[in-house]
């Protein structure tokens, strides 16, 4: 068997002439990820709201440092509106809460995620011709190739946006920096001690 051959049996790999980046598809997790639509539904419709993460929150644990850099790049566009006082999403908390809360969920409904962002992050070239990791494209480019999984004819890929859109909103517009920009003056009663802790008895 050529090396070209055996190549595309493991997996989806880099196209020629891009720079390396994460571990390529492999075939059996693509398969997967098209018989996942049950899971990005429920991902898409997901309104359980995660608790804010601190800005200064630990790596989570759900996704690799490489798939958060995907996912912080697909989230930037998501929740982009345009206003230079908006919080930068590596400023807040969100990558660490979105972490969290998939981090919560049944392993049936969050596995297809880090399939899912190494395919949008090499999608690039299968669905645009363009020869350029995701995570390479400018700001235009990005929101373009976005736009082409929002519109796209294949359930798949539409289930797939809507599905990290939905996160991408729970975890950036909980964090309390970007309230401001949507006049969210915050919950009437928030969390401290119950009434009467620490009074004396």
């Amino acid at each position: 068997m050529s090396a070209g051959k055996s190549a595309t049996k493991q997996g989806l790999g880099a196209p020629a002439g891009m720079a390396s980046g994460p571990p390529p598809l492999r075939r059996r997790d693509f398969l997967r990820l098209l018989s996942s639509g049950p899971a990005l539904s429920s991902l898409a419709r997901l309104r359980a709201v995660p608790a804010p993460a601190p800005t200064d929150a630990a790596t989570g644990t759900f996704f690799s440092e490489r798939e958060r850099e995907i996912l912080a790049a697909v989230v930037e566009r998501m929740v982009d509106t345009g206003e230079p006082s908006a919080p930068a999403v590596r400023e807040t908390g969100t990558l660490a809460t979105i972490d969290r809360l998939v981090g919560s969920l049944d392993a049936e409904v969050s596995s297809p995620l880090r399939p899912l962002l190494l395919l949008l992050e090499w999608a690039p070239p299968l669905f645009d011709l363009r020869f350029s990791r995701f995570t390479a494209l400018g700001p235009a480019e990005q929101d373009a190739h976005l736009e082409g999984w929002r519109r796209s004819r294949l359930g798949f890929r539409r289930r797939a946006f809507y599905a990290l859109r939905n996160l991408a909103f729970l975890g950036y517009w909980t964090q309390e920096e970007t309230w401001p920009l949507i006049g969210y003056a915050g919950p009437l009663l928030r969390a401290g001690p119950p009434p009467g802790a620490g009074a004396p008895p």
